[in-house]
């Protein structure tokens, strides 16, 4: 997100968080904030509630032992603050002899970052700068320090609209009402609705096609609803009625709660907006524990869809949860981070999560176990972690985007010689390998031939679990060459080639594709067979679909493997 790169916002004596500063060290279009009940989620959500507001009130409440709450901000400081040091100005305080204008001075600064004491609207204190030069030093040159702290980008979430959805929220039937408004708890949503099918001055048509239609992309294939209308009740209340073609008009008060969750998020996104005369980009949005009451799938449906929100209308998401599946979602997306809250007993500690063993302490924290599993919708199993690259990258580029590991599918490794402790016999079978079924009857599989000839033949090992593999129709698929490297295409290897190493075309798919590698340059191939992921990683990012295209098996392997994924998630599109 543009307006937030390098913003970072923390708290002081905020609720449970003490005198060091916590918060974002960044903001990402998607932030996921977990930890255990009461650890401090929800006071980071205040964190941004407070910022956004900019006066800086704080409620006595939220003080952390009777002291002084702070929001802190740490800036960038950029060419647009560099002109408010005026080109025709000279002397002074900045010497002369150093810098031929004041401005050539303020250039100098340019990356140096800011940290700030937001005190109110558009007005900040500097409690450091960590600059690039050392004199003049930009605390000792009021004028130009006052500018500096007074412009918006101290605080670029000052004046945008925040949103909360509370983790106790309802909707209930409503008297008509003037305000049309929407509060944390649920409260003003039927009200809402039924001002747009009623009221001329609203645009009907973004509840009866917007929402309606965003309704039915989180609950297909299980429901699909025909129409949404809102009736008057002799009490002189609302309700909202959603109608299923077999059902007929069901009351939502008779409904799930699971249903109106999806429903006031989507109040929140499509109708609030309008009513508020603001685009979405001038929007935060903070939804606690969305998966109460919704199924993992409807939550990877949901997640997926108010991402794809956020990104198009280019507006931060904050959500609280408990759930493996944001977590899984979100752990390998660019425009995502997780935050982990953890409280020692007396503050809590916020912290971006980066690494595997960061990652572990969430896992515990939140006490998931590997059966989570049985939650995906299919696995893919496949042999390590660089094989889970190629994989989603050709998914991804042939399904033009529209599946997605950790929403339609799961990939896990089985790590090459442990294929032959596992089974795809039925779990009823008496065989002592780990039975796959019985993680997820949804699966398919991934095998490196590692044939060195046509002539060679596939190991014991490789042949029983295709063979099990038809039994069920599952699918399988061994590849047609040595290894999975082996589908690089040379257009694909000459992009990634560095210009001095002179290319060499491999034309036998049961040769070693690292050795090929070595001999286009002494040890190229060796570097890069120890760090298989890192090679993955490179050669996914230059892969356009006419890479994969020049292979005709794996074409046809990926867009079968992609019907399959259709049909686990009940998707009918097909290539």
């Amino acid at each position: 997100m543009e307006k937030f790169k390098g913003f970072a916002v923390f708290a002081e004596n905020l609720k449970s968080f003490g005198s060091k500063r916590q918060g974002f060290e960044v903001i990402r279009n998607i932030n996921i904030i977990v930890g255990r009940n009461n650890s401090g989620k929800s006071s980071l959500i205040d964190i941004i509630e407070y910022a956004t507001d900019g006066t800086m009130v704080f409620q006595e409440t939220h003080s952390h032992q009777k002291l002084q709450s702070k929001i802190v901000t740490e800036t960038l400081f950029t060419e647009e603050d560099a002109h408010f040091f005026p080109l025709n100005a000279i002397g002074g305080d900045i010497s002369r002899i150093q810098y031929q204008s004041h401005y050539d001075y303020g250039i100098t600064l340019v990356g140096g970052r800011l940290l700030s004491h937001i005190v109110g609207p558009r007005l900040a204190e500097l409690i450091a700068f960590d600059s690039p030069v050392k004199h003049p030093k930009l605390e000792d040159l009021h004028n130009y320090k006052f500018a500096v702290m007074k412009a918006s980008r101290r605080n670029p979430l000052e004046g945008l609209r925040f949103y909360r959805l509370a983790a106790e929220r309802n909707i209930t039937p409503e008297a008509d009402a003037a305000d049309i408004r929407i509060n944390s708890n649920g409260v003003g949503a039927t009200n809402m609705i039924q001002n747009f099918i009623n009221k001329s001055h609203l645009p009907s048509y973004l509840v009866e096609k917007t929402l309606l239609g965003a309704l039915n992309e989180v609950f297909a294939p299980d429901t699909v609803f025909t129409d949404i209308v809102c009736q008057h009740h002799a009490t002189n209340h609302w309700e909202i009625f959603l109608e299923e073609e077999n059902k007929g008009r069901i009351a939502l008060s008779q409904s799930g709660s699971g249903l109106k969750t999806t429903i006031l998020v989507l109040c929140y996104i499509h109708l609030l907006p309008t009513v508020l005369k603001e685009p979405l980009n001038k929007f935060v949005f903070a939804f606690e524990e969305l998966e109460n009451n919704l199924h993992p799938a409807l939550q990877r449906r949901l997640l997926s869809y108010l991402a794809a929100q956020s990104v198009i209308n280019d507006f931060p998401i904050f959500l609280t949860t408990h759930s493996s599946v944001a977590i899984d979602m979100f752990s390998r997306r660019n425009d995502a981070q997780i935050v982990h809250v953890t409280h020692d007993g007396k503050s809590s500690v916020a912290k971006k999560i980066t690494t595997y063993i960061e990652s572990r302490g969430v896992l515990d924290d939140l006490d998931l176990r590997a059966s989570d599993l049985l939650q995906a919708n299919g696995i893919i199993w496949v042999e390590g972690p660089s094989d889970r690259i190629y994989l989603n990258t050709w998914i991804s580029l042939i399904s033009d985007g529209s599946l997605i590991e950790g929403v339609h599918y799961q990939c896990v490794f089985y790590g090459g010689r442990l294929l032959s402790h596992l089974s795809a016999d039925s779990p009823d079978e008496k065989y002592d390998g780990i039975p796959l079924l019985t993680i997820n009857r949804n699966a398919a599989i991934i095998i490196d031939s590692d044939k060195k000839a046509e002539e060679s033949e596939l190991n014991n090992t490789k042949k029983r679990i295709l063979h099990e593999f038809d039994k069920f129709s599952g699918f399988s698929w061994v590849t047609d060459g040595r290894e999975i490297e082996n589908y690089t295409a040379d257009s694909l290897l000459k992009k990634w080639l560095s210009p001095e190493v002179k290319f060499k075309s491999y034309r036998n798919k049961y040769s070693s594709f690292f050795k090929n590698l070595n001999s286009m340059q002494s040890g190229l191939g060796d570097r890069y067979e120890r760090k298989k992921a890192l090679l993955a990683e490179e050669l996914s990012a230059l892969t356009c679909i006419d890479d994969i295209r020049l292979s005709p098996e794996l074409f046809e392997k990926m867009t079968g493997l992609c019907n399959v994924i259709r049909n686990w998630n009940k998707i009918s599109e097909n290539i």
